[in-house]
């Protein structure tokens, strides 16, 4: 076994032993006396915190993970060809949602904000991944404020705020989301940023904040596929609970409603328009396009007999993932790690409990102050939200994104019983944690790469970039197959193609597929000749895998450029 299996399994014990304790010491009301940590330490460490998550999400961003994902090559081709073209590659002028593949799969908010950075910035795999990597780490800061605001009234306000952004700050599936430029990776940073104005709401009663939080809601609905279920069951439910604690009024609802639809309107219509048959708008200005095919058979489970057997298969994937991890897509974890760590579950079961109890318990009620009562109950809400998402979904960590911080929130009540009853309990629980982020910080830069070959495709974009330099639109360029997923969407953003060139000429495997894979577009053909070798020596520039370039080896006619298990292969023409 590894050093972190055997970490693991002591962490884990170690967690149980200290909420056996806790729990015992709290039935026999042992109160820990330890004086709080000063605001002016609290802002330190805060600060050491800040920078530890910024290394995390920043150090190495353009080499780890190596190479580039079909969905960021999508992601940043599309941003490319409006920030300088101002269409999609589909040829639409400024698309409200652009239906990249076909069916979406990439939402328009990270779009857009690339269309920012490309026209301040310029292009590379740095500033693709820049975006996701500043918003992680202000995510971090964004739940430390949250956790202030929930905790406002207690004793160990620093510790338990501080303990909360520290287990963001190098959770392996939150680091690992703000390295690479995936529409879903920005949505944690819009939901903590709507939830924390929200709770400025009802902490100042302020009509301005709620209604801020609303648009902040609404630009959720951008961000990612998955929150047009997710938000509005937990708009539904928490404004309700907000009702009812009476920090909401009917004015301030309605007020925000009309904020949230005003800012949701143009998606509404998107939504009209591919749903309910209506007809496509399209101008030189803006655009509301349809699909070309329905995302239903890749992302939901079906509606027939087996149904309920799926759904309970969908819950036991998502307990494992927010406890021990669970088998999803290697892009998403690290071997070892879990999404929250392997060992943290003890703690996390013990505040998610504490959680329930207090929503519902009468006593709990009169006893906590409000601003604790309806964060929590907006953490409680949230993860019910995600559940009634997790039943209809194929289950997939990018999915589920909306899950996970409610789940570290968990964990923040479950160590503040611990630190309740012992100073001494909670630091070693801090210690245990900071260790568990040190093996992973660890493991992840020097094996992720190794762990995520398949997905990211290393060296395949420079070589596919460098096949065109030297055939430009004059020669044949023939790609293979082999280790990737959908090349041509690399060779698209490598080469920044034009887009017109693209659209005009590209023929797809099947037009009508709910992901739509070019065969084939310009002079770049996407299946290697019977015979490569017959092919170059008529003026083909192939690009070939390690496995494949043994026809051309010693033939000196031929010139062999290595790109790192991708290999470009010519003949110089005289």
């Amino acid at each position: 076994m590894r050093i972190t299996d055997y970490y693991n399994y002591i962490a884990t014990a170690a967690y149980i032993l200290m909420g056996v304790a806790a729990l015992y010491f709290y039935k026999r009301k042992k109160k820990n006396s330890k004086s709080p940590l000063s605001d002016r330490t609290s802002t330190i460490i805060i600060v050491v915190i800040m920078a530890i998550a910024t290394f995390l999400r920043l150090y190495r961003l353009g080499v780890v993970p190596l190479g580039l994902q079909q969905d960021e090559a999508s992601i940043g081709y599309d941003a490319y060809t409006l920030a300088n073209f101002g269409i999609d590659r589909n040829g639409y002028h400024f698309p409200i949602y652009p239906i990249t593949w076909g069916c979406g799969g990439g939402s328009p908010l990270l779009i857009y904000l690339n269309v920012l950075s490309i026209k301040l910035f310029g292009t590379g795999i740095v500033k693709l991944r820049l975006i996701p990597a500043i918003c992680g780490i202000l995510t971090v800061l964004l739940f430390y404020l949250i956790l202030k605001l929930i905790f406002s009234e207690k004793k160990y306000v620093n510790e338990l705020s501080l303990l909360g952004a520290f287990f963001l700050a190098v959770c392996p599936w939150h680091v690992i989301l703000s390295r690479w430029s995936l529409d879903s990776n920005i949505m944690p940073f819009n939901l903590m940023l709507s939830l924390y104005l929200f709770l400025l709401g009802a902490k100042k009663r302020s009509t301005l904040f709620y209604a801020l939080s609303a648009a902040s809601f609404s630009v959720c609905m951008y961000s990612y596929g998955a929150a047009t279920i997710v938000i509005p069951v937990f708009l539904v439910l928490i404004s309700a609970y907000a009702l009812f604690e009476k920090v909401l009024d009917t004015k301030q609802l309605v007020i925000s409603v009309l904020v949230f639809l005003l800012l949701f309107s143009p998606l509404l219509v998107f939504y009209a328009i591919n749903y309910l048959s209506f007809p496509e708008i399209v101008t030189d200005y803006i655009t509301f396009n349809k699909f070309t095919a329905a995302r239903t058979g890749e992302a939901f489970i079906s509606l027939d007999d087996g149904f309920l057997g799926k759904a309970l298969n969908n819950l036991k994937a998502y307990a494992l993932a927010m406890s021990v991890g669970g088998k999803f897509t290697i892009a998403h974890y690290l071997e070892g790690y879990g999404c929250l760590f392997e060992f943290t579950f003890p703690i996390t079961a013990i505040g998610l409990v504490r959680s329930v109890r207090d929503l519902f318990s009468k006593k709990m009620r009169k006893e906590t102050p409000v601003m604790e009562r309806v964060g929590n109950s907006a953490f409680i809400m949230l993860t019910i939200s995600t559940l009634v998402l997790d039943i209809m979904i194929l289950p997939d960590i990018n999915r589920l994104v909306m899950a996970f911080i409610p789940f570290i929130y968990f964990f923040v009540r479950g160590a503040e019983i611990i630190l309740e009853c012992s100073g001494k309990l909670f630091l070693a629980l801090a210690v245990i944690l900071l260790l568990g982020g040190l093996l992973f910080t660890r493991d992840y830069f020097r094996n992720f790469n190794s762990w995520s070959i398949s997905i990211y495709m290393p060296g395949y974009g420079d070589a596919i970039k460098r096949a065109y330099e030297i055939a430009k639109d004059d020669r044949p360029i023939a790609s293979t197959y082999e280790g990737l997923s959908s090349p041509f969407m690399l060779a698209l953003y490598y080469t920044e193609y034009d887009p017109y060139k693209f659209y005009t000429t590209v023929e797809y495997k099947d037009p009508d597929a709910e992901f739509r894979i070019a065969k084939s577009f310009g002079n770049f053909s996407f299946d290697l000749p019977e015979d490569t070798k017959k092919a170059a020596e008529n003026g083909t520039v192939l690009v070939v895998a390690s496995s494949e370039k043994g026809p051309f080896d010693g033939d000196e006619r031929f010139v062999l450029e290595d790109f790192g298990g991708y290999f470009v292969v010519y003949r110089p023409l005289p």
